[in-house]
């Protein structure tokens, strides 16, 4: 135990001494702000007007003035944006960083040094895990606090306790979305021998899992699957398409991630779903995103089992 946390704490340090790290990093981060303040602007851009036409009609005399329409908005709707960005930038974050992971060691060669101490090959790929899971729980975390610090400047949104909560759920859901394209990074990085190459197929992963997976279970357009609103107001399947969302529905994270958060953040219908509901009519897709990573973290330790050292280098 002592050796795997040397090692997530080693892990940890190299990965923040990185720049494209802190470059990839930096602009998710930065979204999510501009996120919050599109958020804002829009906001008091609604109220303004609202306002402004409520000066307006009281001057013509009209006594029935509908309520501001901001008050029946969920307090969470301004987080909407950041399904997308978790879906799109956070994901290939996570895989740049779990490839990163590997691929140094090979680049430096140390594989060759470390492995003759006594370091077991599980603790290795064990205390990698805990580095990578800790570096995107950070990155998530400062993300959960800009976003929801922005929420409380919103006019006329009344951020509750119970808000807060649906929000936390959020993050850890795309914590553990995140997590699993950081080990399908930390897997191809071991199992193939081109550094290109091996970035290569965790990226054609993410393109199935994001667009063709949903794309063929559904039939929507991608551009619509990336709406959580027009994702859960699904036409009725039929055909080819009733086939295919029985075959590829346990399959299709993406999907799946975009359903949930949607229920959670009040995108579907505007109105948020208790948290306890969602976990329980989503607990198969839950379990199925959870067993997913910790396959990927077998299959890592079983491909690190039979990974040579002595032939771990870099071939392009």
């Amino acid at each position: 135990m002592e050796t795997t946390l040397i090692i997530a704490s080693a892990e940890i340090r190299a990965l923040f001494r990185e720049k494209t790290i802190y470059a990839i990093t930096g602009v998710f981060l930065l979204m999510t702000a501009a996120a919050s303040f599109i958020s804002w602007s829009t906001f008091t851009t609604a109220d303004a007007v609202y306002r402004a036409s409520v000066v307006y009609l009281h001057a013509r005399g009209v006594v029935a003035i509908p309520e501001n329409p901001l008050h029946s908005i969920p307090a969470l709707v301004s987080f909407d944006n950041l399904i997308i960005y978790v879906l799109l930038i956070g994901a290939l974050l996570a895989v740049i960083i779990g490839h990163r992971s590997f691929m140094r060691e090979r680049r430096s060669g140390i594989l060759q040094v470390l492995f003759t101490r006594p370091v077991s090959m599980r603790s290795f790929i064990f205390g990698k895990v805990l580095g990578l899971g800790s570096v995107l729980l950070g990155v998530m975390s400062i993300t959960a606090i800009i976003s929801i610090a922005s929420s409380f400047l919103l006019p006329l949104q009344q951020i509750s306790i119970e808000d807060i909560g649906h929000a936390l759920v959020f993050f850890f859901l795309s914590f553990l979305y995140m997590l699993f394209f950081a080990l399908c990074g930390l897997l191809f990085s071991i199992v193939v021998k081109s550094e290109s190459l091996a970035l290569f197929i965790p990226i054609c992963i993410w393109v199935g899992i994001t667009f063709v997976l949903p794309e063929l279970a559904t039939g929507l357009t991608p551009t619509a699957l990336l709406n959580p609103v027009t994702l859960l107001q699904l036409p009725v399947a039929e055909g080819f398409f009733n086939t295919a969302q029985h075959l590829l529905s346990p399959v299709s994270l993406g999907w799946h991630y975009t359903t949930m958060s949607g229920e959670l953040l009040g995108s579907s219908f505007r109105t948020s779903f208790p948290i306890l509901r969602v976990l329980t009519e989503h607990w198969i897709e839950i379990v199925t995103l959870c067993a997913s990573i910790f396959t990927l973290v077998i299959f890592s330790a079983i491909a690190l089992q039979r990974f040579d050292p002595r032939e771990g280098s870099i071939h392009e």
